[in-house]
């Protein structure tokens, strides 16, 4: 058997690849590495390119309703002020939400700091009511006072190797907030040079991959970039416009019923409902807790409240907002964010839901033309054998057993 030029390139790309794949098995935990290596240099890149993303959003929004001229001035100025406006638009609405936020955080551990020397107390009297009421602890306290050198110093090395990993993490919190402080300007400063220039990026990317792959395989890669492209963006508007609508619903039934730190639990509540499905119950959570530290009764209540506008957003507003936006069913709205979160935390739970959906969608297309192309046979079939038994003798029958042969019975 002689076999042909493309069976040999086949069969030595499988052979490659098999033998590729193998290896990379074998060394998965070097692979890791220099693959975490890799994305921690990349880092600002992806973030650039993430932040971009984001930005498009307003982007196009303004360039759509803010630029309607087609005088050269204007469209020389678009881009750049439009770029800037969107900066400034994300810039605002999270600085609103911090100015929201951060006084009442400060209060709240004021508030914490004014209560602990009565929690203190109160802890006291009752270890005083449990030592006289218990012989076996006084028992023990005696023993304690009989070995106090050697307590003491096993307490002494403890304190100094907390206060070694306390100064160790502030350390490596401190240089990781500045790590992440340079890593998000240079993120935006490459997120500005992509939106700046994104349709000839978009046009030299498409080049590239025209120059290398064949016609069919570059229109299948850039059709799928465009439905994920779509996806996300309704994702993104469609959760914000539903983040905005829970915290503001919060926020007016916290004050309609007089619960305290309205306008910062609801805030809260809203950058926390970014997060699909379980985002809101988070923001609640620290509400409560919150509340809870003013007026145990009104937080019982604001879980209440919480729970009920839970129900509300969960069967009404989020479906219609966020659901029919993507069309991704709700089971596996829930499916992607569970999974996403047990894969890459709160990333994966903001970008599970866009990515489910996307490959959801190209799923459902696929089978649909499948189908739908069965169904076309069929019916192109059927119609070959109303046309042969119109035209054959009454005596006999004829048979279609292809698309475009047909035999007697019995031939």
């Amino acid at each position: 058997m002689k076999l042909d030029k493309n069976t040999m390139k086949k069969l030595v790309f499988l052979i490659a690849f098999a033998i590729t794949f193998y290896m990379l098995l074998a060394n998965i935990k070097s692979v890791g590495s220099v693959i975490g290596y890799i994305f921690g240099v990349a880092f600002p890149i992806v973030l650039g390119f993430f932040i971009a993303f984001v930005l498009n959003v307003p982007l196009k929004a303004i360039e759509k309703h803010l630029f309607k001229s087609k005088n050269k001035t204007v469209l020389k100025i678009k881009r750049p002020v439009s770029i800037l406006l969107s900066v400034i638009i994300v810039i605002a609405i999270v600085s609103g939400v911090l100015w929201l936020v951060i006084p009442e955080l400060v209060k709240t551990f004021q508030l914490l700091v004014d209560i602990f020397p009565d929690f203190v107390e109160k802890i006291k009297d009752k270890v005083v009511v449990l030592y006289n009421k218990y012989p076996e602890i006084k028992n023990l306290v005696d023993v304690a006072n009989d070995n106090k050198e050697e307590i003491t110093g096993t307490f002494v090395d403890v304190a100094k190797k907390a206060a070694g990993g306390i100064l160790g993490s502030t350390f490596t919190f401190i240089t990781s907030f500045f790590g992440g402080v340079v890593n998000f300007v240079l993120g935006l400063i490459f997120a500005v040079y992509i939106l700046s220039n994104k349709e000839g990026l978009k046009f030299t990317f498409k080049k590239i991959l025209k120059a290398w792959f064949p016609d069919n395989q570059t229109n299948k890669l850039f059709h799928i970039c465009d439905v994920a492209n779509n996806i996300f963006a309704k994702f993104v508007v469609g959760q914000f416009t539903e983040a905005i609508i829970l915290g503001t619903l919060c926020m007016l039934g916290m004050l309609i019923f007089r619960f305290p730190y309205a306008g910062m639990v609801g805030a809260l509540v809203g950058i926390t409902a970014l997060i699909p499905v379980v985002g809101g119950f988070i923001g609640a959570g620290v509400g409560a807790f919150m509340i809870m530290m003013e007026d145990p009764i009104k937080a019982v209540l604001f879980v209440i409240y919480i729970i009920i506008l839970q129900q509300i957003e969960g069967n009404l507003i989020y479906p219609k907002v966020v659901g029919s936006s993507v069309g991704l069913p709700a089971m596996w709205v829930l499916a992607a964010v569970t999974i996403g979160g047990g894969l890459a935390g709160v990333v994966g739970m903001l970008v599970g839901v866009p990515i489910a959906s996307t490959i959801y969608y190209l799923l459902r297309e696929n089978v649909n033309s499948h189908y739908y192309r069965q169904e076309e046979r069929k019916k192109r079939i059927e119609k070959l054998m109303e046309l042969a038994n119109e035209n054959a003798p009454d005596d006999e029958d004829v048979t279609v057993v292809s698309h475009n042969e047909t035999t007697k019975d019995g031939n």
